[in-house]
């Protein structure tokens, strides 16, 4: 799983160290090209609720270094949604433990450290330290699916 960072890169993350994201979870029912997708079958809106559904199924989530590790509205699919059920938030199962890496800082990325149930991020700070505060730019989201 991951946020804020590019897809492509999260794929090439998963693929080196043999490891699933949720295009290869799914497969076929990902891929437009495929005649077996999903996406070229069903509405948007039913497609957007299965991919956000599927991908709640993952624990080891990508994510830019502190202190940018979310987005500043709070209402991306995995803070919105993802999140709160791998913590058990809504009455699911819930995650025994989340990891977190960032794969965009060079020499960190395979350096994972334990968000839940205890935030451990300290120690990926002592070993690479708090990145300079830098203009994010982070993807605009909706607020469609806000928690209430």
């Amino acid at each position: 799983m991951w946020s804020g960072v590019p897809r492509k890169l999260a794929q090439r993350w998963a693929d080196e160290r043999q490891m699933q994201t949720l295009t290869t979870a799914i497969g076929p029912l990902m891929l437009p090209e495929d005649p077996l997708c999903l996406k070229r079958k069903i509405s948007r809106k039913k497609w957007s609720k299965f991919v956000k559904g599927a991908s709640a199924i993952f624990a080891t989530i990508l994510l830019p270094p502190p202190p940018h590790r979310f987005h500043p509205s709070g209402l991306t699919n995995y803070q919105a949604i993802e999140e709160p059920i791998l913590k058990g938030e809504l009455g699911a199962n819930t995650a025994l433990r989340i990891e977190i890496v960032h794969p965009l800082v060079k020499g960190a990325e395979n350096f994972c450290y334990q968000m839940r149930p205890v935030d451990e991020s300290h120690i990926w700070v002592a070993k690479f330290g708090m990145l300079p505060l830098r203009k994010q730019c982070w993807r605009s989201v909706k607020c469609s699916h806000v928690r209430e």
